[in-house]
């Protein structure tokens, strides 16, 4: 057993996923002689409307039932992924939970605030302020409820925290598994960079596998150096809690691209509104104007210029939930 799955099999972890989410072939995306076009179905993780949060939250909330917490607290946009699928997982954990965000309540819930609702929490809107005037807020809030005798546990930086970025070395080890049982020998991966969670922590497992996989992050928000800025801080903080150092700086591990962030999060390029439609009306699976859409227009892009062959692999790192609040009649 490698030293990563050793220490990734003896640290605490909330069971959340139901098993390895699916990897499969697709029907029609970027299918053409000499690319083999895979899925990785992180959109498929069993809890709520589903998506990569549900990794992160595994080795986030097993701390906090390891450190006896009794409340949950998490902050985000109206919209945000994480909050509703921490909401969901404390429910199946039975924990409690509160939501921070930065909006006014809105009349009518929709999209995720819908979900959250569904769910029963506590929500806190706080009006159009900054994030960081949000998770300061937050931060107040938990240690009123400290000083109360309570003992919140604070989901910070929307999961992309060093134990949070666990979830995504496992992922690494559970996709390598999964290559083995296909007998796909090399892979090109497409995966998403915001804050930078779910590509540390590929990054950092990857490396620490030997690197079987050649990593493409599609940047959904900030220049390439801010974001290697980002990956770099998580990885660090992984390297703390595992004990286990990375090999090489981020940028001899990966490839970072900006090139389809067009104005940052949320906000569509023409090609990533018109992949919304397209990539459904293909495979009959749903992506959303955040995240996911950004990164399949990079990766058909790599595959029509012959920078990526063979077997090239979308993680879709779900995002339904909120896709029901992006378009308006």
């Amino acid at each position: 057993m490698e030293p990563l799955e050793e220490f990734l099999a003896k640290v605490p972890r909330a069971q959340l996923l139901p098993g390895p989410t699916p990897l499969h072939p697709m029907a029609r995306f970027c299918v053409q002689p000499g690319v083999q076009p895979l899925i990785k179905r992180d959109d498929m993780t069993g809890i709520g409307p589903g998506g990569n949060k549900i990794r992160s939250l595994e080795f986030l909330l097993g701390q906090a039932m390891a450190e006896g917490c009794d409340c949950v607290l998490a902050a985000g946009p109206e919209q945000s992924n994480l909050c509703t699928l921490t909401a969901a997982a404390c429910a199946r954990l039975g924990l409690a939970c509160e939501l921070v965000h930065n909006s006014n309540r809105p009349e009518q819930a929709r999209g995720n605030l819908l979900l959250n609702r569904l769910l029963g929490v506590r929500s806190h809107f706080l009006g159009p302020v900054s994030g960081e005037e949000r998770n300061v807020w937050m931060e107040k809030l938990s240690e009123q409820y400290r000083q109360q005798g309570r003992r919140p546990f604070v989901v910070r930086n929307g999961a992309s925290t060093g134990c949070g970025a666990l979830g995504y070395a496992a992922a690494a080890v559970e996709l390598q598994k999964q290559c083995r049982e296909m007998r796909i020998s090399s892979l090109t991966l497409f995966a998403p960079g915001g804050n930078g969670g779910v590509a540390a922590g590929l990054v950092y497992g990857n490396a620490l596998l030997g690197g079987p996989f050649r990593i493409v992050v599609v940047s959904v928000e900030d220049e390439a150096p801010v974001l290697e800025a980002h990956m770099e801080t998580v990885i660090r903080q992984a390297e703390a809690i595992t004990g286990l150092p990375c090999p090489a700086p981020v940028h001899q591990l990966c490839t970072i691209t900006d090139q389809y962030r067009g104005g940052g999060w949320g906000i569509n390029t023409p090609d990533s509104a018109e992949m919304v439609a397209a990539f459904a009306r293909m495979e009959g699976i749903f992506i959303e104007n955040v995240y996911t859409s950004k990164v399949l227009v990079g990766m058909e892009d790599w595959v029509r210029t012959g920078k990526a062959t063979g077997a090239v692999c979308y993680l879709h790192t779900g995002g339904f939930g909120s896709l029901f609040s992006q378009y308006e009649e």
